[in-house]
């Protein structure tokens, strides 16, 4: 019995030792390293302001039109002639070159005829005019002479006297040659000039076909001076004015100048843009043609103060973030321009680091570091 016992007791102490020493080894345990790994620090991109005068540009794309359109319309009847180049569509004609000639030999026969009547007419009062105007006969007598029946009539004597008027249009003198020259002015009607160095671009009756009065023959192009009409947003054609140098710029990469011309004063219904004109003068064979699509790049006279940053580093349109002792800031600014995928700002200081990117999931105070 006393052996049982004395295991007993021994068995105890055993159990309560062993709870001890694990109680003893739980409160000395040393407590967990912490983790070194820090989060990865933000980096944006930034550059320092640097205010001062910006020289910019816009780009937009626009398309060669011929400066003048003209159409051609015959003013008389008659058989259509070939004038001085082919009555062709695309065939090429200088200034002063005879586009079209409609049949007027009847026309000047008649006229002739009319000239040597007024002659005769005009011989029948000379002596009758030397004896009661003495000091008007040789004026008339010069006319007479100078009067050449296959030559536009000269100009008319001066009358200096209403006994002289009378005398003359009692004779028949004054309407018979206003008649003449009336006839005269519809003569020169039977032939058509080119205005301006062009080419035909349509031609709607052939050679040889009988015109009448009013009929459509032909519209031409000129092609010595052409505009290119470009489509230009409100915001950046408030800063384009008549004058304004331009760099067009072909498909091919060729590049020529312009010069603004004119601004249309209202909006395009369909664009919702503001057309510019720039005037073109075309130079050898790399010249564009009527119809092709350019490119043209408008350098803005007006300057802005302020420095240019990406579009994107806007906030709200009027906020940008700049970096203050490595944190983040929002600061407002004033937008002074707008360019294709750029803004010219003003309102910092110079110096001041301006965040040039754009930045997701950020507030106010967060930490960053600059990246190049």
């Amino acid at each position: 019995m006393r052996k049982k016992a004395l295991y007993g007791i021994t068995g105890v102490v055993v159990l309560a030792g062993a709870v001890l020493l694990a109680a003893y080894a739980v409160k000395n345990k040393p407590a967990p390293k912490k983790s070194m790994k820090q989060e990865d620090a933000l980096y944006v991109k930034a550059k320092k302001v640097m205010n001062e005068q910006v020289v910019s540009s816009v780009t937009h794309q626009g398309r060669i039109f011929s400066y003048e359109t003209v159409s051609l319309a015959a003013e008389v009847n008659g058989r259509i002639m070939e004038g001085h180049v082919p009555f062709k569509e695309g065939e090429h004609f200088n200034k002063g070159d005879l586009l079209i000639r409609i049949y007027n030999e009847d026309i000047k026969a008649a006229l002739t005829a009319g000239k040597s009547s007024f002659l005769q007419k005009l011989s029948s009062v000379l002596p009758d005019l030397q004896v009661d105007f003495p000091e008007e006969y040789d004026k008339w007598k010069q006319f007479f002479t100078s009067i050449d029946v296959h030559k536009e009539l000269p100009q008319l004597p001066e009358i200096h006297s209403e006994k002289e008027q009378v005398f003359m249009a009692s004779a028949g003198i004054l309407s018979e040659y206003y008649s003449l020259e009336k006839q005269e002015i519809n003569l020169n009607k039977y032939n058509i000039y080119a205005p301006f160095d062009g080419s035909f671009q349509q031609v709607k009756r052939q050679v040889g076909a009988v015109a009448g009065m009013g009929a459509d023959l032909a519209s031409i192009v000129r092609t010595d001076r052409l505009e290119v009409v470009v489509p230009v947003p409100p915001k950046d054609a408030k800063w384009i004015e008549p004058g304004n140098k331009v760099t067009l710029t072909g498909s091919d990469d060729h590049k020529t100048t312009g010069t603004v011309t004119r601004i249309a004063d209202f909006l395009d219904e369909n664009t919702q843009s503001v057309k510019i004109y720039v005037k073109y003068l075309p130079q050898g064979k790399q010249s564009f043609r009527i119809g092709e699509f350019v490119d043209a790049t408008f350098y803005i006279q007006k300057q802005a103060v302020g420095m240019t940053i990406p579009r994107e580093a806007l906030v709200s349109e009027k906020k940008v973030y700049i970096v203050k002792n490595h944190h983040l800031q929002l600061k407002k600014i004033s937008v002074e321009r707008e360019l294709n995928d750029a803004v010219v700002i003003s309102g910092l200081d110079n110096g001041t680091l301006v965040v040039t990117e754009s930045l997701v999931d950020v507030q106010e105070g967060d930490e960053v570091r600059i990246r190049q």
